[in-house]
């Protein structure tokens, strides 16, 4: 007998999904152990649906497009990738209904490492295999595989230098204001920026400020953030500057700007 499989696989970042039969927490594991030492965590994997779950646990590379998609890489591809300090274990578990089990993590973290590196473990459930009676052997079937991300992130925390710059403001839309703001992480670091974006008028004085969503970004990550001006008001006729600020958590901020006319109706 012989079927034919299609497999689909469906990342979880956050958040439960009504197709899994597992539950997977943390989602992130950060370790800030001193280089030339090592250090140990642990993931929780537990069955919560009816049947039996068949989890496999495999290591990778990840990173995030601009818009912020997470992409899964093979493992050591980064030059930020700590995969190849990384070993783990069980790689798969048999989970009965209700029962759990511990993904132990453990890094060596190399004596000559500087910056933060990064990880990615996928815990995935595969369905059990299924009895198809013979006429049914040439069916196409879908199964479906879910995989929970987990980040694993090594903090340095000796030669820690966050650096960051914003590379360009765009005006997308004037009523409401609505801008894309292109920022990099230019430091060793993985950091978590906030922000604000201010209006103002020819006198220099503020007419419009609002905050930006924090957001991540990797060493050597640029993002490409949308932000929309939440009162929803349009601006008066005339001229005015557009002034990012971008804290990256470091010494100092960093800014950007973009000159703004909003014409006649």
């Amino acid at each position: 007998m012989r079927v034919k499989w299609v497999v689909a696989l469906l990342l979880l970042v956050g958040g439960l999904c009504s197709l899994a039969d597992i539950t997977v927490a943390p989602l992130a594991l950060k370790l800030g152990v001193h280089p030339g030492e090592a250090g140990t965590a642990s993931v929780s994997v537990r069955n919560v649906g009816q049947t039996v779950a068949d989890v496999r646990i495999t290591l990778h590379d990840w990173w995030r497009t601009p818009e912020g998609k997470l992409e899964v890489l093979p493992p050591g591809k980064l030059a930020g990738s700590c995969a190849p300090w990384i070993t783990y274990s069980p790689t798969s578990i048999l989970l009965k209904p209700g029962d759990a089990a511990t993904i132990t993590v453990h890094m060596e973290v190399p004596a000559d490492a500087v910056g933060d590196h990064w990880a990615l473990l996928l815990v995935a459930e595969y369905p059990p295999p299924e009895e198809r009676p013979p006429s049914e052997a040439t069916t196409g079937t879908t199964r479906i595989v879910v995989a929970y991300a987990v980040k694993l992130l090594w903090i340095d925390p000796v030669n820690a230098a966050p650096a960051g710059e914003i590379r360009e403001v765009k005006v997308l839309e004037t009523s409401p204001l609505k801008l894309a703001i292109r920022y990099a992480n230019t430091g060793n670091c993985h950091t978590m920026n906030t922000g604000t974006v201010s209006v103002k008028d020819i006198f220099g004085e503020t007419v419009r400020e609002f905050p930006l969503q924090a957001f991540p970004t990797l060493p050597g990550e640029e993002r490409v953030v949308t932000v929309e001006d939440p009162s929803g008001e349009p601006l008066p006729q005339g001229f005015y500057y557009v002034f990012v600020t971008v804290d990256f958590g470091g010494d100092y901020l960093v800014q950007g700007g973009v000159p703004l006319r909003i014409p006649s109706p």
